[in-house]
């Protein structure tokens, strides 16, 4: 069977694979919101009634297990998706995102999206493979916790970042968006000490580079190879 390529924001998949009508109907249904940085978007618990496409700006989804403990699920830019995690049999939000920039949200009524999904076959079907394709990723980051390093995680993270956010368009090496230690530490399910730790090694191995508060990926696939070849010889600790 030949790979379907899943368009990248629920923006793309509604352009192409919903009828005019509907494009109409979701584009005049929606309400914009704006959020400061740092911002709840949702609250894991909460009803699941509109389902968010970041218009423009940049958040964070991510669970919480008590209190000062969360895991950063994964990042969202412009045109992707917030909220879907709700649609199931009480639709109520599983996780919880906030603004990691002043960020420009549009919400979209949840019964109007599910009635689109219905009305339109080809975006219920692109829209299927795109939640297969998430809980795919997601049993695969849940593996890797059990299974990789900080050091490797926190490489996870970083190109993770690269590839939701990219790269500063006059520096190639340049994450565009750097995340703050503390939410790496998050993504990566690590303590905030020991990534500072992880983060110092990829320096010294010269894959990293620390500029401020910011980061280059001078090896992306140095980084990749990390994650491939096993753990490392010497481990971090949690």
């Amino acid at each position: 069977m030949d790979p379907i390529r899943l368009p990248d924001t629920l923006a793309e998949l509604i352009t192409k694979h919903a009828r005019a009508d509907w494009r109409k109907r979701i584009k005049e249904s929606c309400i914009t919101h704006h959020f400061a940085a740092g911002e709840v978007i949702f609250e894991e618990g909460t009803p699941a009634d509109q389902l968010y496409i970041v218009r423009k700006g940049k958040a964070k989804v991510f669970s919480t297990f008590g209190p000062g403990s969360a895991r950063i699920l994964r990042f969202a830019r412009d045109g992707q998706v917030l909220g879907h995690r709700g649609i199931g049999e009480d639709f109520t939000y599983t996780v919880s995102a906030t603004a990691l920039e002043d960020s420009t949200v549009d919400a979209v009524p949840m019964p109007l999206f599910l009635d689109a999904l219905k009305a339109n076959p080809a975006l219920g079907f692109h829209f299927m493979l795109f939640l297969a394709e998430e809980l795919r990723s997601s049993e695969a980051q849940a593996k890797a916790m059990l299974n990789l390093s900080v050091e490797q995680r926190v490489a996870k993270a970083l190109l993770a970042t690269a590839r939701c956010f990219g790269y500063d368009k006059d520096d190639r090496t340049l994450l565009a968006f750097t995340p703050s230690r503390h939410d790496l530490a998050d993504y990566a399910g690590a303590t905030y000490e020991s990534t500072i730790r992880a983060l110092t090694v990829l320096q010294r191995r010269k894959l990293t580079k620390a500029v401020g508060r910011e980061l280059r990926l001078l090896d992306a696939k140095g980084l990749e190879a990390l994650l491939t070849g096993g753990r490392t010889s010497r481990p971090l600790r949690n």
